[in-house]
């Protein structure tokens, strides 16, 4: 497949130059880029591009936003829109001209290549749409479409070959019969309203879903006119069934609110790297200001006391990284699934060893009961990263002396893990959002240590990947649950 070619349309040239670059990356051709809509009108013109990347503020006498009206009058080559701003003025003026995107500077690799993907793809749609209407005006002009003819009252005067093999009736079961005999429960209910609209204007385009004989409904496009208003009056109606266009759409509609959620999780994911980065930075350069400046004016146990907090807090921000970096690599597609046999119990164990440091410092005591026996068919890296997130949350969450259980069951060809504390609990409006990228939020547990919630998205990234399933239960005050099934060893 050909790569497609992109015309950047940029008056700054380092920016120019980044755009290219990224492009290139993606699989795309950069043309040569222009820095003012003057140029790019001819550069459309001449080159043919398969997309324009218009910046909306240019140097010259047009910015990108009339030239991109320009360049719709004489082709309908896709523009998506690259803008430092994003206020509602310009937005406004922005949808006039009918874009495919509208990228706010500074952009991704990632983020353009989606974009321009979407705007590839819609565009190919919308092409195919435009034709199937040529062939529908042909099929119309010809009368090849199906043909039904009745009057104001719905009786059916007339029909041709095409409607009957679209309804699935013969001519005589149609002929004097009624719209409803067809006419869907929905379709029904607007019926009187269309024909009273029939008696006042010439002509009326709708669109309704008509049930054949078989019982199934399909959608249809009706183009009703009327032919003769003498005695009951007489209406000429071309049904097409347009399922295609309506696939179409509902793609489009589809891809759309991928690319919604692919951006509202982009934010989220890059807010919590913000916030959750720079806090233990911050820690580290303040105990080291204080080390070099005051060390001779700390005590003993100050000392001591702030390399607790150190400790602390290069914990969390390792278990944040190692996250955040298993995060990527799965959102990249580059997280290899290796599943293996694996004796569950050895590895319950390894990773309560892991957790010792985190927990005697709360007096936290863990009980495992987990068949020696009992063995898995699990990605064993994945598995690790699961209990390491779950387990590390239960001693967050839990009160000083409490405990934390680990068991394990058999369940035909599953095994059901569930890791229960006593601590604080949660409510039900938390509860509901837990695995959720853009409704995560975090919170302190009850030794104040932190917390961002990827580490509970990566557990239900890897638990999907076994083709299992992770859930929890909880109340407040009483402490959490959390279950997740993985595949029994197979035999």
């Amino acid at each position: 497949m050909t790569p497609a070619r992109i015309l950047i349309v940029e008056d700054e040239g380092i920016l120019a130059l980044a755009l290219e670059s990224m492009l290139k990356k993606s699989g795309y051709v950069p043309l040569e880029p222009v820095s003012t809509g003057e140029a790019a009108i001819v550069a459309v013109d001449e080159k043919q591009p398969d997309l324009v990347l218009m910046d909306i503020q240019l140097a010259g006498e047009m910015d990108g936003i009339t030239t991109a009206g320009h360049i719709h009058t004489f082709s309908d080559i896709p523009i998506v829109y690259l803008t430092g701003h994003s206020d509602e003025v310009l937005l406004q003026r922005a949808k006039l001209t009918r874009p495919y995107g509208y990228l706010i500077k500074p952009v991704s690799v990632r983020e353009l290549k989606a974009c321009l993907e979407m705007t590839l793809h819609q565009h190919e749609l919308s092409k195919k749409l435009q034709e199937s209407e040529v062939r529908y005006r042909n099929i119309v002009e010809n009368v090849n479409d199906a043909l039904l003819i009745h009057d104001f009252k719905g009786r059916i005067i007339d029909v041709n070959d095409n409607a009957c093999r679209m309804l699935g009736y013969e001519r005589s079961e149609l002929i004097d019969a009624n719209l409803d005999l067809f006419s869907s429960s929905k379709a029904l209910c607007f019926q009187d309203e269309r024909i009273a609209r029939l008696r006042k204007d010439p002509s009326i385009v709708f669109e309704t879903r008509c049930s054949v004989r078989n019982g199934k409904q399909i959608p249809i496009e009706v183009s009703s006119k009327v032919v003769s208003r003498e005695s009951s009056g007489i209406v000429q109606a071309f049904m097409r069934d347009i399922s295609e266009r309506k696939k179409y759409e509902e793609e489009i509609f589809n891809k759309n609110e991928q690319l919604q959620k692919a951006v509202a999780e982009r934010d989220k994911f890059f807010s919590i790297i913000a916030h959750d980065l720079r806090s233990p930075f911050i820690g580290f350069l303040l105990f080291i200001r204080m080390m070099t400046e005051k060390i001779n004016n700390l005590s003993p146990e100050e000392v001591q006391r702030l390399s607790r907090e150190m400790r602390d807090s290069a914990e969390n921000l390792y278990d944040l990284l190692e996250n955040l970096l298993q995060w990527s690599l799965v959102q990249r597609g580059e997280s290899e699934y290796e599943p293996s046999v694996c004796k569950l119990a050895d590895i319950v164990r390894q990773n309560i060893e892991l957790m010792y440091t985190l927990a005697v410092h709360k007096n936290i005591t863990f009980k495992s009961d987990v068949p020696d026996d009992l063995k898995i068919w699990a990605d064993k890296s994945m598995l690790e990263t699961i209990l390491r997130n779950l387990l590390s949350n239960a001693v967050k969450f839990s009160q000083p002396g409490g405990e934390i259980s680990i068991s394990a069951s058999l369940q035909k060809d599953r095994v059901l893990v569930s890791v229960t504390d006593n601590g604080v609990g949660m409510a039900p409006e938390l509860l509901s959002r837990l695995f959720m990228m853009d409704k995560i939020s975090s919170r302190k547990g009850t030794a104040q240590e932190k917390g961002t919630g990827i580490g509970l998205l990566l557990c239900k990234e890897f638990v999907q990947k076994h083709k299992g399933e992770i859930w929890a239960t909880s109340r407040p005050g009483r402490g959490t649950t959390f279950y997740f099934t993985l595949p029994a060893e197979m035999n």
